[in-house]
């Protein structure tokens, strides 16, 4: 083939690249930047080509964020193990574009102005031109010199570690915005069902979660990101024939049935609530208050192992009685929990449902600076409450007292004035009560604004709801105020304007009402969030929680709340007195009040005292924090332990525990070494050694894939008995003999001190378990989640 030329917009340069792709052994790709919309021009070729054997290796750049995240995943998807992509890193600024390409008839060159894009591949006025080595042999030769230079000595490896955390601090750039404008004329590209974006990503870390022996995870993004859609997907590449998708709203229950009609059209579904009951679909849309009554979980309703994938929408609703009974009596192959926060103080341990594995996670501060969700424009306004004059019992406001406080005219009256000043055409306004949200209501009417109260105690039907709804859109109600019914499930993008009316001290209601408005219309550039603030539980919390920051461990706690850097076109303003109450409820929140009041809220979730897997699986406080000095002398301090244990400060026995809770580990291995001598009184031989190791690895799908992920361990399915010992005796045992225990090679046994021997009793025992459990469960999910 002769050398060519393509000098501009809609000619064949994409149909020859792909047609050269699939033919090719070796492909060799060098551009400045990726981004997805390319990606999907030429993965089905590249995928042809790597099932005929051909090599890829891909280097690119990431100066300025041009590079999407999700196409380097979408990439790395495709390539497993059989190319590689590499990140350049040399010092010179980087703005090549070849597509190099080695076939049998010989080797050519695509070198010009396209990036791996649709606007560089096919919309854009580029110019390119193709080198044949049969024709300029030297040309080619000189390119690909180039490229392996670059390739081997100035990039490296973009492993899932570097993918991770550019995902996480990605912004999309103006460039971007603008090509996908420029983009939208594309009939195609914008009615094709398939994964985009975060999805694209959100479906590799799942494929290799499961590969990684994962059997539960949860995904963390926030609300108007496409959750749903997520798992339609998911059930798509797990091969699933059976889905149960359970939520506790009928609205969530239509949306979800409807997004996966659109990824499986050819499967059946119907939904499971108190009106309609069909069990033999294939995908089951089920209300968790009817699955979860005892006539509906045994036979002929449903078998346990019916759906082989099953996904619970709001997970951070799972720790209630319902979704236990339903999680409890179901065993599908995979279990997907769905959440728009990871937060656990308001959960309880609902990452434990789902063994720790944290798979993917998008806060709402990346979701902004990635464009899935509009930004926003929050004015924090003094509350003329006082929170303190206000009874509560259990650490909630007495109902009937807060009313009588919101009945004070002036605080109707600044709530007006607000929404006059800055409220938009459809605004929402979340109360503390009914009652609150129908004098809300009234108040607005008598003032000449069309207003209506909507919550669930109002004695309407669905379809009279779906009418002030509606109304609301067509801005025949200017205003809505709700108190509940707009958490969860309800999709309005015309929300233009959200007004907090009431205290909130929940991270996930916050995030939940703030997402109400930030999903993206057409009519709106952002949102318009007025949030009355005044000295209740957390409110200072709320600057961290708009930067998207967890408040129980940000290091930026006390930082001015105006400089914390929040989301890209989001503007934060607070009035001076807000700003003058954060610091003074700044100076009653130190970390040792932090600690205690945590340890005492999982202690009443609980009805027990917390242990150490307890704080590292249900708390947002870092577990680490509570064990600076032992978990012991934490208890010590404020005064949670009984009289043996208070026996143990200052002893031998106190040092042991410490020294457990500060055992590292590169691998699982010490954890059944050291099980096995606590459950066998401090002394264990050989014999029972090797026994302890074999059944600790495979009883355990998760634990059984720390042995496959290790090089030296190729045939560890066909090990025995004395196997299992070598491998004990010649890692764990060599380093744990340095601190914890005593190797005697003499007897073939090891055993602990005969200071630990003789105080191990059964409460010391339930410490070194419960060590030995957090150990497990912190090694698994930041080995196999977190990379």
């Amino acid at each position: 083939m002769k050398s060519r030329v393509y000098t501009g917009r809609n000619e064949d340069l994409i149909e020859s690249l792909n047609e050269d792709m699939r033919c090719a052994d070796t492909i060799k790709i060098i551009v400045s930047f990726i981004m997805e919309s390319g990606v999907k021009l030429i993965e089905e070729s590249i995928a042809t080509a790597l099932n005929r054997g051909a090599r890829i290796e891909i280097l690119t750049g990431t100066y300025l964020g041009i590079t999407e995240p999700s196409a380097l995943y979408r990439l790395k998807n495709l390539l497993q193990d059989r190319g590689e992509i590499r990140i350049y890193t040399g010092k010179n600024s980087f703005h090549p574009k070849g597509y190099f390409i080695r076939e049998e008839k010989g080797r050519r060159v695509y070198v010009g102005s396209s990036n791996i894009s649709r606007m560089g591949l096919v919309l854009g006025l580029e110019w390119n031109y193709i080198i044949d080595e049969k024709y300029d042999e030297e040309s080619v030769e000189r390119f690909e010199s180039s490229f392996d230079a670059l390739f081997e000595k100035e990039s490296y490896e973009m492993d899932m570690d570097f993918l991770r955390r550019y995902s996480a601090s990605w912004k999309k750039t103006a460039y971007i915005r603008e090509a996908e404008s420029d983009e939208k004329g594309d009939a195609e590209e914008i009615t094709r069902i398939e994964p985009r974006g975060i999805q694209s990503e959100a479906l590799y870390e799942l494929d290799l979660a499961r590969k990684e022996g994962v059997e539960r995870g949860l995904v963390a993004a926030a609300t108007g990101s496409g959750k749903t859609y997520i798992g339609a997907f998911d059930a798509k590449q797990f091969g699933a024939s059976k889905v149960l998708f359970i939520a506790h709203r009928e609205e969530i229950l239509k949306q979800a049935m409807e997004s996966f009609r659109n990824v499986h059209p050819d499967r059946s579904m119907a939904l499971f609530n108190g009106q309609w009951k069909d069990p033999d679909a294939d995908f089951i849309f089920a209300s968790v208050q009817t699955l979860s009554r005892e006539e509906y979980l045994k036979s002929p309703y449903f078998q346990p192992d019916q759906f082989d994938y099953m996904i619970v929408d709001e997970f951070h609703h799972a720790a209630a009685d319902s979704y236990r009974k339903v999680l409890d009596y179901f065993s599908p192959r995979f279990l997907l929990g769905l959440t728009a926060t990871p937060y656990r103080m308001d959960n309880q341990d609902i990452l434990a449902l789902c063994e720790n594995n944290m798979i993917y996670e998008l806060n709402l501060s990346s979701a902004i600076n990635r464009d899935v969700l509009c930004p926003y424009r929050y004015l924090g306004v003094y509350d003329l409450v006082d929170y303190s004059q206000v009874k509560s019992v259990n650490g909630k406001y007495v109902m009937d007292d807060l009313e009588k406080a919101y009945r004070l005219h002036e605080r109707s009256e600044e709530v007006y004035n607000k929404y006059k000043d800055y409220g938009g055409a459809h605004t929402i306004g979340f109360c503390a009560s009914i009652g609150h949200a129908e004098e809300m209501a009234a108040f607005f009417r008598r003032k000449g604004v069309v207003a209506e109260a909507m919550h669930s105690s109002m004695e309407i039907g669905q379809s009279d709801r779906e009418i002030i709804v509606e109304k609301f859109r067509e801005k025949k109600i200017r205003v809505l105020f709700t108190v509940d019914i707009f958490n969860e499930g309800v999709d309005i993008p015309e929300i233009d304007t959200v007004m907090f009316l009431r205290p909130t001290e929940s991270y996930v209601v916050f995030l939940q009402q703030l997402g109400r408005g930030l999903r993206k219309h057409e009519d709106k550039k952002r949102l318009t969030v007025i949030d009355f603030i005044g000295n209740y539980k957390r409110a200072h919390y709320k600057p961290l929680l708009l930067a998207g920051k967890n408040p129980m461990l940000s290091e930026k706690r006390g930082v001015h709340p105006e400089d914390l850097g929040y989301p890209v076109g989001c503007q934060v303003t607070f009035d001076l007195r807000v700003i003058d109450l954060f610091k003074e409820m700044q100076k009653r929140d130190p970390l040792a009040v932090r600690l205690r009041d945590e340890f005492y809220r999982l202690k009443a979730d609980l009805g027990r005292r917390p242990t150490r897997t307890d704080l590292f699986t249900g708390s947002d406080m870092d577990h680490k924090e509570f064990m600076r000095d032992g978990y012991l002398k934490y208890l010590y301090s404020i005064g949670e332990l009984n009289e043996v244990e208070e026996s143990w400060i200052g002893t031998e026995v106190e040092g042991f525990l410490r020294k457990m809770e500060k055992t590292s580990m590169s691998r699982s291995y010490k954890i059944p070494v050291l099980l096995a001598l606590t459950e066998n009184d401090g002394t264990v031989s050989y014999e029972e050694l090797g026994d302890y190791f074999m059944r600790f690895y495979t009883s355990n799908p998760r634990r059984a894939m720390d042995l496959e992920m290790n090089r030296g361990n190729e045939n560890w399915r066909t090990w025995t008995q004395k196997d299992y010992l070598k491998k004990a005796l010649e890692m764990p045992v060599r380093f744990l003999t340095k601190k914890l225990l005593i190797h005697d090679r003499e007897i073939q046994c090891l055993l602990f001190n005969d200071r630990i021997q003789e105080s191990l009793s059964e409460d010391l025992a339930s410490h070194m378990y419960d060590i030995l459990e957090m150990l497990e469960e912190r090694y698994f999910a930041r080995s196999f989640i977190k990379g």
